[in-house]
């Protein structure tokens, strides 16, 4: 039986991640082929700035079919009141700080908890920094972490000690967001964005060298409401892509969101309730 996934802030879902480009985007690596890039942890700009866009990464390889979310059977939800444990593939102690800081913003809403953990065997979510100079910044979501035992499950590539308190803000919570079980703001049925395809087509091209079945399952794709569960569309979810005026009809435009948005913080405590 098909799991009826939840829409952002309002969707629990199987596979989704966030990537800064293509240019790096590549499928995690074993541990065993792991080369820690972070160095001094400040040469992660130093290709200048790229978009920040968000890419769908899935357990499967037949490409014959769009691959989203609502393809996948079964429950990719966390127990309620499970300790995620954490283990840091690289990265020193400020970096890992931060994101220990950002992923427990969710625990102050949900029964969930976050820990850090030296045991990689015994570990849920592995994390890295620019693991293999992997730019983007991506997770596998919710239990699919499962699937990948012993590999990184969550990377985080433009971070370094120059990094604005805001960005680890932005990035971080949103990336635990998908690794907690939640799919993308824009993908909702009801997702209120009245997009110039012809137009996004064009800038996806140009900034990711993106084709058109790409950008229709990372950007315009929207679940069938038989497959989701949702309220009312958020555009203030941390789940939520900055949308650009340019790419809209009707000039509509959603900025970059730092923080959890009110729905939110209401969603995640009903679906890991105290």
């Amino acid at each position: 039986m098909r799991l009826k996934h939840l829409t952002p802030a309002l969707a629990l879902i199987v596979l989704a991640a966030c990537n800064k480009s293509t240019q790096n985007e590549v499928a995690p690596e074993s541990a065993a082929n792991i080369v820690d890039s972070t160095n001094t942890e400040t040469d992660y700009f130093a290709d200048g700035y790229i978009p920040q866009a968000c890419i769908d990464m899935t357990d499967t390889t037949d490409d014959s079919r769009l691959q989203t979310d609502a393809v996948y059977e079964g429950n990719h939800k966390w127990a309620n009141g499970k300790t995620l444990k954490i283990f840091f593939i690289n990265g020193g102690d400020y970096l890992q700080g931060k994101v220990m800081k950002y992923a427990r913003k969710w625990a102050e809403h949900a029964n969930l908890h976050f820990v850090k953990t030296d045991n990689k065997a015994a570990s849920d979510l592995r994390v890295g920094f620019k693991v293999n100079n992997n730019k983007g910044s991506w997770s596998y979501v919710g239990t699919d972490a499962n699937n990948h035992k012993g590999e990184q499950t969550m990377n985080f590539g433009w971070f370094d000690g120059k990094t604005e308190e805001k960005e680890f803000s932005r990035t971080v919570t949103h990336e635990f967001g998908h690794a907690i079980g939640l799919v993308h703001e824009q993908s909702s049925p009801v997702a209120e964005i009245k997009w110039n395809k012809e137009k996004v087509y064009a800038y996806y091209k140009k900034y990711y060298g993106w084709g058109k079945k790409k950008v229709d399952q990372n950007v315009l794709y929207k679940y069938p409401k038989s497959d989701v569960r949702n309220t009312k569309f958020d555009p203030k979810s941390i789940m939520q892509y900055p949308v650009d005026s340019a790419l809209t009809r009707d000039g509509m435009s959603i900025g970059y969101n730092y923080y959890l948005s009110a729905k939110d913080k209401d969603f995640i405590g009903r679906i890991y309730p105290d």
